[in-house]
């Protein structure tokens, strides 16, 4: 088995919270209230610009050429695709994605800041193990919801659920876990490191969809 095979065998109980959270299960039967995917847009929206220059630090770092060059292009790709996917929907909701007046909430700061503190930082197999469940995690929940639309193609979430189920979206998946397994192949004392990043983000992959449905906010005095 290799790394990725492993590390989500692990995550399978996060996994399954995920699944069973509120804010997926309504988003795939459509009832989820617009005002909270909306909020949970804007986090994506301030995550998204982070998680990409995340990708780009790490691609900078990559050893191997064909590599670097594989997550260059998922760097540009997040920013083409799901910003274009993000300022439709917030447009949609009155707001534009360039003059955001909300700030990221917390969760979503410290999950966009240990991702950019790992790409420049950690072990590089490691800052790349710690960006993947974001990869898998959304292939999976997208391919989990993909049934839904061969039988509402007009739900309310169904942008959403299209770029995610796309099997484009899968095989750029498959290639980001292809080149974590092949550095931890390659340098088996980096794997248990690997691992944490690979859990860590999982945990904050669950976070991120409750803090969206619990109205996750700054205190104030």
């Amino acid at each position: 088995m290799g790394f990725s095979a492993d590390a989500w065998d692990r995550a399978k109980p996060w996994f399954e919270a995920i699944l069973a959270h509120p804010f997926v299960r309504e988003l795939g039967d459509g009832t989820l209230d617009r005002a909270i995917f909306l909020r949970y847009i804007v986090d994506d929206a301030h995550y998204l610009v982070r998680f990409s220059r995340a990708l780009a630090t790490t691609a900078a770092r990559w050893p191997e050429p064909e590599g670097a060059a594989s997550l260059a292009r998922f760097s540009a790709g997040a920013i083409e695709a799901e910003r274009q996917l993000h300022a439709s929907l917030l447009e949609e909701g009155g707001m534009n994605i360039d003059d955001l007046e909300a700030e990221p909430t917390p969760t979503c700061l410290a999950y966009m800041n240990t991702l950019q503190s790992d790409a420049s930082l950690a072990p590089v197999p490691v800052a790349l193990a710690g960006l993947l469940p974001c990869f898998r995690i959304y292939a999976e929940v997208g391919q989990h919801l993909a049934g839904v639309l061969s039988e509402r193609p007009d739900h309310p979430y169904a942008p959403w659920m299209s770029m995610y189920g796309d099997p484009e979206f899968e095989a750029d998946t498959r290639r980001a876990e292809e080149l974590v397994d092949a550095a931890a192949a390659g340098d088996p004392g980096q794997v248990e490191q690997m691992h944490a990043a690979y859990a860590r983000a999982t945990r904050f992959e669950w976070m991120f969809w409750d803090a969206s449905y619990r109205g996750e906010s700054w205190p104030t005095p």
